[in-house]
């Protein structure tokens, strides 16, 4: 296939490591996000028609990829192609049920939210697809384990008054770890968790994080908090992967883990053969093709039958959410406001961008 796939490319996104899981399983892969220096792409209101108009041959698939920074081109409900979008962060914000009306067949990254997706959308094309690691990044240096714990993520100012945050500085207190302060580049990120006899994940809102599939692909035993979300249907827990209740246990179970060698390196490897086998970006790449490759596959996109009113209303909600200020110009501008109705169908988007 010819896959034309769009996000905010930075090393270590989603949609870069699914971009080379395409490649890696010998389909055509362009690269249709915004551009960056290194990753040439498009401006963020350039319409998604004039894009496949680009390519040749023109793509069998659309793909879009969370996070997407300033982008979500317009148009996507207008495709002649099928549109898939990948959506992450469903457990945060409320924007992303809007996003998914666009697209006719719809990836979640967090199981409990794909019943509450098919109720919204209408339709049942709305599919489980958790976050995955990638081995050539993701993997074992054999490199001594010089920590006791490990943990690589964001600490941003929205972080500091979370449990993550609480329990990284009571971990950082009590063993030895890596500088959990700093930001790591994806080949550093291997190399953390291969010098980590234990990595530590706390969720923000019950998700299923990247940083479980990170840390058992580099062979450390992962810890994390007792979540649902599928997390038992991926790993078997207590036998590849340990949860935690609270402080007090999580506390207990790497003091236990660093005095039992043995028993900690069997977990580890035990998760690590089930990521490498089952939960790699290869793996969560051929997912989407199966689905959108089906027989019965069809252009199930609300978007695609919505008025023009319920278009303008939805990617109001998406702009405002993704800071996009020149696409809710141009927006404005098409539907004929006026210049006080293009302030006022501006102003939120404004607000947040100065507030966050």
């Amino acid at each position: 296939m010819h896959i034309a796939i769009g996000y905010r490319h930075f090393p270590t996104a989603a949609g870069f490591h699914l971009e080379r899981a395409f490649r890696e399983l010998g389909h055509r892969i362009t690269y249709v996000g915004l551009g960056a220096a290194d990753h040439p792409g498009y401006a963020e209101t350039t319409p998604l028609d004039r894009i496949l108009a680009t390519l040749d041959p023109t793509p069998d698939l659309f793909l879009w990829v969370d996070p997407a920074g300033r982008y979500f081109p317009p148009g996507m409900e207008d495709a002649p192609i099928p549109t898939a979008g990948y959506l992450i962060d469903v457990h945060l914000g409320h924007w992303r049920p809007v996003a998914a009306r666009f697209f006719d067949a719809v990836f979640l990254a967090q199981r409990d939210y794909v019943d509450a997706f098919r109720r919204s959308l209408g339709h049942d094309q709305v599919h489980w697809l958790p976050l995955a690691a990638a081995p050539d990044v993701h993997r074992d240096h054999g490199l001594p384990r010089v920590y006791d714990v490990g943990f690589v993520g964001n600490m941003a100012r929205a972080h500091r008054g979370t449990d993550r945050a609480r329990r990284l500085r009571l971990l950082a207190e009590r063993y030895r770890t890596n500088d959990f302060t700093r930001q790591y580049t994806p080949a550093e990120v291997g190399r953390v968790y291969s010098q980590s006899r234990m990595v530590f994940n706390t969720s923000i809102a019950g998700d299923v994080t990247m940083r479980i599939f990170e840390g058992t692909a580099c062979g450390a035993l992962v810890i994390t908090d007792a979540v649902a979300n599928g997390l038992d249907e991926l790993f078997e827990i207590g036998r590849e992967l340990m949860v935690y209740q609270d402080d007090e246990d999580l506390l207990r179970q790497i003091d236990h883990y660093l005095a039992q060698e043995e028993e900690r390196a069997a977990i580890a490897a035990a998760g690590q053969r089930r990521t490498l086998a089952e939960h790699t970006y290869a793996h969560r790449a051929q997912r989407i093709l199966d689905v959108v490759m089906a027989s019965d596959f069809r252009r199930a996109a609300p978007m695609r039958t919505a008025s023009p009113e319920e278009r303008r209303a939805a990617r109001r909600t998406v702009y405002t959410h993704l800071h996009m200020l020149d696409a809710l110009l141009d927006q404005a501008r098409e539907a004929g406001y006026n210049p006080l109705r293009r302030l006022w169908h501006i102003v939120p988007c404004l607000a947040r961008r100065l507030l966050l």
